[in-house]
């Protein structure tokens, strides 16, 4: 139940999937944004201004523009709104829509034809309750640069795992959802594992889950065989398998060294997930592996 991105066939591409320009309250042009991540080593930039989708293209073979836009609407408990990014829409400049519940806002964008992430739950103050109910999102940002730097509610890991363990089988998406260039772009991506620099594979490679998140450290390589998962990322202080309550392990580097491997029991629960952080606290992200327990 799980699509490996390390066992499928393609190229990794790295993504930023949230960014704001002069379309909305962002402080670099459409044009200068995409130069900036392409300059900074970045294959593929979602432009996702607020109610506005910018109509750009790369006139590059190895840089993807994806068009987008983040909406927000609905009411929750801490009466605060669901932000929502919609990438791969067909619509272009301005969009004219009410708003409406969080749901409504969702059926918009896949009705545009486009996939939907669920932007920073900790910054706006959802519950994984909240958010449960709706469907029609491949992924929640388990981490975004700009809630983190503004008021330290750029990591959402709490409300991952308790979807999932309320079985909603969420990705997780790191971004920048940048607004100001000179502080908070190019400190979160995603990693994504697609046959072809095109809209259309990496869309696809999206929907099947074929990406990890990272704000630092790397994961080379995840198999799972003989009821164990191995993973090997660039050096860290720890590697952890996360999963539900009172199961999950953690391995450590001795004092001073790090690591670049570990192997662990799958555990007795619907999912698992690997977590590596290394010594300045960086983290990368695998996706869930769906266990079915």
């Amino acid at each position: 139940m799980f699509d490996n991105p390390f066992r499928c066939p393609g190229n990794w591409y790295r993504a930023n999937l949230h960014a704001h320009t002069t379309n909305s309250d962002g402080d670099l042009s459409p044009a200068d944004c995409a130069e900036f991540y392409r300059a900074a080593g970045y294959h593929i930039l979602a432009i996702t201004d607020h109610w506005h989708v910018t109509d750009l293209a790369s006139d590059r073979p190895d840089f993807l523009i994806i068009p987008g836009a983040e909406l927000d609407g609905g009411r929750t408990a801490q009466r605060t709104s669901f932000h929502i990014v919609g990438l791969n829409m067909r619509s272009r400049g301005r969009i004219e829509h009410p708003g409406g519940t969080a749901q409504e806002i969702v059926d918009f964008i896949r009705n545009d034809g486009g996939e939907v992430t669920i932007a920073h739950p900790y910054w706006s103050g959802l519950m994984a309750a909240e958010i449960a109910p709706v469907t029609g999102a491949f992924a929640i940002e388990v981490y975004n640069t700009g809630c983190d730097l503004e008021i330290l509610r750029g990591f959402s890991m709490v409300h991952w795992d308790d979807l999932l363990s309320l079985g909603r089988d969420f990705g997780a998406v790191a971004v920048d959802d940048g607004h100001h260039h000179k502080v908070d772009h190019g400190l979160g991506w995603t990693m994504i594992r697609a046959e072809a620099l095109t809209v259309e594979a990496v869309i696809d490679a999206l929907r099947r889950g074929r990406y990890y998140s990272s704000i630092g450290p790397e994961i080379k390589d995840l198999r799972i065989a003989d009821g164990r998962i191995r993973v090997k990322t660039s050096p860290v202080r720890s590697i952890a398998l996360v999963s539900t309550p009172g199961r999950g392990a953690r391995a450590f580097a001795r004092e001073g060294r790090n690591i670049t491997q570990a192997e662990f029991a799958l555990p007795a629960s619907r999912y698992c997930r690997i977590e590596a952080i290394d010594r300045a606290g960086k983290v990368a992200w695998s996706n869930p592996v769906l266990l079915g327990t």
